[in-house]
């Protein structure tokens, strides 16, 4: 097998793998193909494990991207002053003069 496989897609490289897989449990590979195959199988599933590897990798970091923003959020939150009520004072002198209720 050449190494084309790197250029495939890890679907294609599954595909290949369960091809193999359902024609070695079908007793449809002969001896004389069997380390072909077998070339070929490690080859696709090597392939897949690095596109794997590679993806894991990039969720981490998106991990650790969100989870900076969600804190630099909350933090962001926290540090805002309480905003105050200008009509505190004002009504606290001016309750039961004129007014009804």
């Amino acid at each position: 097998m050449s190494d084309d496989s790197q250029s495939r897609k890890y679907e294609d490289n599954y595909a290949i793998l369960e091809r193999i897989t359902e024609s070695l449990n079908k007793d449809e590979i002969g001896i004389d193909d069997l380390v072909e195959k077998t070339r070929e199988a490690l080859g696709a599933a090597r392939t897949c494990m690095e596109i794997l590897n590679k993806q894991k990798g990039e969720f981490k970091k998106l991990e650790t991207e969100f989870s900076q923003l969600l804190r630099s959020s909350s933090e962001s939150d926290s540090q805002e002053p309480p905003q105050e009520d200008n009509d505190t004072g004002s009504n606290a002198t001016n309750i039961g003069e004129d007014d009804p209720f």
